[in-house]
């Protein structure tokens, strides 16, 4: 199982690509790719996965669909399938290897803008592009949908959708408090999450984004009284 750090690490390194394959291809949301890269390779901590930059378990299948970015090579490997909900067959099947994860990415967008993916729209919520997804086949597994939105949820992933802000990059340190709302909310949110929070990234200051700053203030030898001041922005941008 990843630890937080690897988690975080994994997500910094995938995020970029998966922008670009958004800027490039397009259709699925880049805080969809990312979630499903963590889910399928377990926050790239799988080691036949990583060796073969193959983030997304994408099988050979026909060899013929979706190949601009897949030059042709594989690898073979268990996996477990959930046929029917609740059991798991583990089967033998070739993958997909790439010669690098910007190539694992673009080919995972190129097949998901392929007509086996027609059914999946753009320009709607991410928890609805992962049914779609599902329903087009891309998984067998009955959990994979929801976990995918558990994780793009608890690491605020909508933030490479939109080119949120996060902390570090934010060019002011406004005061912030119960009650706030607006991107430097989701900058803490985010932040938050990042260090043990489950935190919903929505921008609005309530009840249990102020206590989790409670947590954090505490854990870094500030007084909690939950407002984000001056010198509680420069420890999160450091």
């Amino acid at each position: 199982m990843a630890t937080q750090l690897e988690q975080v690490a994994f997500i910094k390194e995938i995020a970029p690509h998966a922008q670009m394959g958004y800027k490039t291809i397009g259709k699925v949301l880049p805080s969809v790719c990312i979630g499903m890269a963590c889910v399928e390779s377990g926050y790239g901590t799988s080691k036949t996965m990583r060796n073969h930059n193959a983030f997304f378990g994408q099988k050979v299948g026909s060899g013929k669909t979706a190949t601009k970015y897949w030059q042709g090579a594989f690898y073979t490997s268990k996996t477990k399938e959930e046929y029917t909900v609740g059991t798991h067959t583990v089967i033998t099947s070739a993958f997909r290897a790439y010669p690098s994860m910007q190539m694992s990415v673009f080919n995972y967008y190129e097949l998901l803008n392929t007509s086996l993916y027609k059914r999946v729209q753009a320009n709607v919520p991410y928890s609805m592009q992962m049914q779609q997804i599902k329903l087009c086949g891309y998984m067998t597994s009955s959990t994979e949908v929801n976990s995918v939105v558990k994780i793009i949820e608890r690491f605020g992933l909508t933030r490479y959708d939109h080119d949120q802000v996060v902390p570090a990059l934010l060019p002011t340190y406004p005061e912030i408090r119960f009650g706030s709302t607006g991107p430097y909310v989701i900058a803490w949110q985010t932040y938050l999450n990042l260090h043990g929070a489950y935190l919903t990234v929505d921008g609005i200051f309530g009840s249990k984004t102020l206590d989790a700053v409670k947590k954090w203030e505490t854990k870094q030898g500030f007084y909690p009284d939950g407002i984000i001041s001056t010198e509680e922005w420069k420890i999160a941008a450091a």
